[in-house]
Protein backbone atom coordinates (compact mmCIF):
# COMPACT_ATOMS: atom_id res chain seq x y z
CA UNK A 1 0.00 0.00 0.00
CA UNK A 2 1.37 3.77 -0.87
CA UNK A 3 1.65 5.87 1.88
CA UNK A 4 2.16 9.63 2.66
CA UNK A 5 2.63 11.56 5.11
CA UNK A 6 2.21 15.20 4.97
CA UNK A 7 3.43 17.05 8.04
CA UNK A 8 4.63 20.52 9.56
CA UNK A 9 6.78 21.58 12.71
CA UNK A 10 5.96 24.15 15.76
CA UNK A 11 9.41 25.03 16.94
CA UNK A 12 10.30 27.18 19.92
CA UNK A 13 14.15 28.80 21.07
CA UNK A 14 16.19 26.38 23.28
CA UNK A 15 17.34 28.28 25.64
CA UNK A 16 19.16 25.66 27.75
CA UNK A 17 20.83 24.20 24.80
CA UNK A 18 21.99 27.35 23.18
CA UNK A 19 22.86 28.38 26.86
CA UNK A 20 25.31 25.47 26.98
CA UNK A 21 27.05 26.07 23.80
CA UNK A 22 27.29 29.61 24.15
CA UNK A 23 28.99 29.62 27.69
CA UNK A 24 25.47 31.27 28.91
CA UNK A 25 25.12 28.64 31.73
CA UNK A 26 23.50 30.03 34.94
CA UNK A 27 21.84 33.18 33.19
CA UNK A 28 18.16 33.74 33.57
CA UNK A 29 15.95 33.00 30.25
CA UNK A 30 16.15 36.61 30.03
CA UNK A 31 19.43 36.80 29.55
CA UNK A 32 19.55 34.10 27.42
CA UNK A 33 16.86 35.15 25.13
CA UNK A 34 18.66 38.58 24.75
CA UNK A 35 21.78 36.90 23.92
CA UNK A 36 19.81 34.80 21.32
CA UNK A 37 18.76 38.27 19.51
CA UNK A 38 15.91 39.05 16.62
CA UNK A 39 17.63 36.78 14.40
CA UNK A 40 16.13 33.48 13.84
CA UNK A 41 18.26 30.87 15.79
CA UNK A 42 20.11 28.31 13.95
CA UNK A 43 18.44 25.20 13.65
CA UNK A 44 20.37 23.07 16.21
CA UNK A 45 18.75 26.11 18.96
CA UNK A 46 15.11 24.69 18.13
CA UNK A 47 12.78 22.76 20.25
CA UNK A 48 10.19 20.66 19.28
CA UNK A 49 6.71 21.76 20.71
CA UNK A 50 4.13 20.38 18.21
CA UNK A 51 4.49 17.57 15.25
CA UNK A 52 1.43 17.97 12.96
CA UNK A 53 0.65 15.13 10.64
CA UNK A 54 -2.23 14.07 7.59
CA UNK A 55 -1.89 10.17 6.98
CA UNK A 56 -3.33 9.04 4.15
CA UNK A 57 -3.27 5.69 1.44
CA UNK A 58 -3.71 5.59 -1.93
CA UNK A 59 -7.25 3.90 -2.15
CA UNK A 60 -8.90 2.91 -6.31
CA UNK A 61 -6.46 5.69 -7.65
CA UNK A 62 -6.87 8.48 -5.40
CA UNK A 63 -6.02 9.01 -1.68
CA UNK A 64 -7.75 8.28 1.34
CA UNK A 65 -6.99 10.45 4.93
CA UNK A 66 -6.17 7.53 7.55
CA UNK A 67 -5.48 10.28 10.51
CA UNK A 68 -4.92 13.92 11.33
CA UNK A 69 -3.47 15.38 14.46
CA UNK A 70 -1.00 17.34 16.32
CA UNK A 71 0.46 16.06 19.46
CA UNK A 72 2.75 18.75 21.63
CA UNK A 73 4.76 19.05 24.71
CA UNK A 74 0.94 19.81 26.78
CA UNK A 75 0.58 15.84 27.15
CA UNK A 76 4.12 14.68 25.65
CA UNK A 77 7.66 15.50 26.25
CA UNK A 78 9.85 16.72 23.33
CA UNK A 79 11.40 12.91 22.82
CA UNK A 80 8.16 11.14 23.40
CA UNK A 81 6.58 13.19 20.11
CA UNK A 82 9.78 12.54 17.94
CA UNK A 83 9.94 9.05 18.99
CA UNK A 84 6.44 8.16 18.29
CA UNK A 85 6.57 10.37 14.72
CA UNK A 86 9.78 8.69 13.16
CA UNK A 87 8.66 5.19 14.63
CA UNK A 88 5.29 5.97 12.81
CA UNK A 89 7.70 7.12 9.63
CA UNK A 90 9.35 3.47 10.13
CA UNK A 91 5.88 1.53 10.18
CA UNK A 92 4.82 2.61 7.18
CA UNK A 93 7.59 3.87 5.26
CA UNK A 94 6.27 6.74 3.78
CA UNK A 95 6.80 9.15 1.07
CA UNK A 96 7.20 12.63 3.19
CA UNK A 97 5.51 15.93 1.95
CA UNK A 98 6.09 19.06 3.59
CA UNK A 99 5.99 23.28 2.83
CA UNK A 100 9.72 24.41 3.48
CA UNK A 101 11.11 20.89 5.02
CA UNK A 102 13.88 20.23 3.32
CA UNK A 103 15.31 23.64 4.68
CA UNK A 104 13.93 23.54 7.96
CA UNK A 105 11.91 20.66 9.20
CA UNK A 106 13.56 17.69 8.55
CA UNK A 107 17.08 19.03 9.79
CA UNK A 108 15.54 20.01 13.22
CA UNK A 109 13.95 16.72 13.47
CA UNK A 110 17.34 15.30 13.11
CA UNK A 111 19.02 17.42 15.82
CA UNK A 112 16.33 17.12 18.11
CA UNK A 113 16.42 13.50 17.67
CA UNK A 114 19.87 13.37 18.12
CA UNK A 115 19.51 15.74 21.18
CA UNK A 116 16.92 13.37 22.57
CA UNK A 117 19.09 10.48 21.58
CA UNK A 118 16.19 8.76 20.02
CA UNK A 119 17.23 5.76 17.69
CA UNK A 120 15.51 6.65 14.59
CA UNK A 121 16.28 4.05 11.90
CA UNK A 122 12.88 4.52 9.78
CA UNK A 123 14.76 8.00 8.80
CA UNK A 124 17.40 5.97 6.71
CA UNK A 125 15.31 3.55 4.83
CA UNK A 126 14.23 6.12 2.31
CA UNK A 127 16.32 8.68 0.90
CA UNK A 128 14.18 11.30 2.71
CA UNK A 129 17.36 13.85 3.35
CA UNK A 130 18.18 13.82 -0.12
CA UNK A 131 16.60 17.39 -1.24
CA UNK A 132 16.12 16.24 -4.71
CA UNK A 133 14.31 12.70 -4.09
CA UNK A 134 10.81 11.72 -4.61
CA UNK A 135 10.80 10.47 -0.56
CA UNK A 136 10.66 13.52 0.67
CA UNK A 137 8.97 16.45 -1.12
CA UNK A 138 9.26 19.66 -0.37
CA UNK A 139 6.90 21.58 -2.01
CA UNK A 140 8.29 25.11 -1.50
CA UNK A 141 11.41 23.84 -3.14
CA UNK A 142 10.03 21.49 -5.67
CA UNK A 143 7.49 24.30 -6.82
CA UNK A 144 10.11 27.09 -7.45
CA UNK A 145 12.52 24.40 -8.95
CA UNK A 146 14.61 24.96 -5.97
CA UNK A 147 15.02 29.04 -6.94
CA UNK A 148 15.30 31.41 -4.25
CA UNK A 149 13.55 33.78 -6.12
CA UNK A 150 10.94 31.79 -7.12
CA UNK A 151 9.71 30.82 -4.00
CA UNK A 152 6.01 31.24 -2.73
CA UNK A 153 4.54 30.98 1.01
CA UNK A 154 1.75 28.41 1.55
CA UNK A 155 -0.48 30.83 2.43
CA UNK A 156 0.10 33.15 -1.05
CA UNK A 157 0.27 29.33 -2.65
CA UNK A 158 -3.11 28.81 -0.85
CA UNK A 159 -4.99 31.72 -1.26
CA UNK A 160 -3.72 32.14 -5.29
CA UNK A 161 -5.15 28.73 -6.30
CA UNK A 162 -9.03 29.51 -4.29
CA UNK A 163 -7.56 27.56 -0.86
CA UNK A 164 -8.42 29.34 2.55
CA UNK A 165 -5.08 29.61 3.27
CA UNK A 166 -3.99 30.13 6.83
CA UNK A 167 -6.53 30.93 9.50
CA UNK A 168 -6.22 34.46 10.79
CA UNK A 169 -5.30 35.24 14.82
CA UNK A 170 -2.09 33.26 14.70
CA UNK A 171 0.92 32.90 12.26
CA UNK A 172 4.31 31.68 12.37
CA UNK A 173 6.25 34.68 14.43
CA UNK A 174 4.09 33.96 17.39
CA UNK A 175 4.24 30.20 18.52
CA UNK A 176 7.01 31.34 20.84
CA UNK A 177 4.97 34.15 22.37
CA UNK A 178 1.68 31.75 22.22
CA UNK A 179 3.68 29.26 23.67
CA UNK A 180 4.74 31.65 26.60
CA UNK A 181 1.05 32.46 26.92
CA UNK A 182 0.53 28.69 27.45
CA UNK A 183 -1.50 28.74 24.87
CA UNK A 184 -0.73 25.32 23.48
CA UNK A 185 -3.93 23.93 21.68
CA UNK A 186 -4.03 27.46 19.74
CA UNK A 187 -0.55 26.63 18.31
CA UNK A 188 -1.76 23.26 17.59
CA UNK A 189 -4.81 24.08 16.28
CA UNK A 190 -2.21 26.53 13.76
CA UNK A 191 -0.15 23.42 12.71
CA UNK A 192 -2.94 21.07 11.64
CA UNK A 193 -4.62 24.07 9.62
CA UNK A 194 -0.69 24.23 7.87
CA UNK A 195 -0.58 20.29 7.48
CA UNK A 196 -4.30 20.28 5.41
CA UNK A 197 -3.44 23.73 3.40
CA UNK A 198 -0.20 21.23 2.78
CA UNK A 199 -1.74 18.41 1.93
CA UNK A 200 -4.05 20.47 -0.76
CA UNK A 201 -1.64 21.81 -2.06
CA UNK A 202 0.28 18.55 -2.48
CA UNK A 203 -2.94 17.15 -4.22
CA UNK A 204 -3.11 19.60 -6.63
CA UNK A 205 -0.11 19.41 -7.60
CA UNK A 206 -0.17 15.43 -7.73
CA UNK A 207 -2.76 16.26 -10.53
CA UNK A 208 -0.44 18.44 -12.23
CA UNK A 209 1.75 15.37 -12.82
CA UNK A 210 -0.68 13.04 -14.06
CA UNK A 211 -0.19 11.20 -10.92
CA UNK A 212 -4.12 12.05 -9.99
CA UNK A 213 -6.59 12.34 -12.68
CA UNK A 214 -9.41 14.97 -12.26
CA UNK A 215 -11.65 12.40 -11.35
CA UNK A 216 -9.23 11.03 -8.73
CA UNK A 217 -8.26 14.25 -7.35
CA UNK A 218 -12.06 15.43 -6.75
CA UNK A 219 -12.46 11.74 -4.76
CA UNK A 220 -9.53 13.17 -2.68
CA UNK A 221 -10.52 16.25 -2.19
CA UNK A 222 -13.81 14.33 -1.17
CA UNK A 223 -12.30 12.04 1.53
CA UNK A 224 -10.45 14.54 2.67
CA UNK A 225 -14.12 16.96 3.51
CA UNK A 226 -15.85 13.98 4.88
CA UNK A 227 -12.53 13.26 7.14
CA UNK A 228 -12.77 16.75 8.92
CA UNK A 229 -17.17 16.85 8.83
CA UNK A 230 -16.96 13.42 10.78
CA UNK A 231 -14.51 15.04 13.19
CA UNK A 232 -15.95 18.62 13.30
CA UNK A 233 -16.42 18.25 17.23
CA UNK A 234 -12.66 17.59 18.12
CA UNK A 235 -11.44 19.74 14.72
CA UNK A 236 -13.65 22.84 14.83
CA UNK A 237 -10.36 24.88 13.61
CA UNK A 238 -10.65 22.97 10.27
CA UNK A 239 -14.09 23.42 8.82
CA UNK A 240 -13.12 26.79 7.12
CA UNK A 241 -10.36 24.75 5.01
CA UNK A 242 -12.56 22.91 3.31
CA UNK A 243 -15.34 24.71 2.00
Amino acid sequence: MSSVIVWDLETVPDLRGFAAANDLEGKSDDEIREAIGDKFPKHIYHSIICIGALVAHRENDSWSVDGLGAPSVEKRSEKELIASFVGRIAELQPQLVTFNGSSFDLPVLRYRAMVNGISAPGLASRAYFNRYSEDAVDLCDVLASFSPQAKATLHEMSRVMGLPGKPSGIHGGEVEKYYLEGKINEIADYCESDVVNTYRVWLRYELFRGRLTHAAFRASEANLVDYVRVHANSKPHLAGLVR
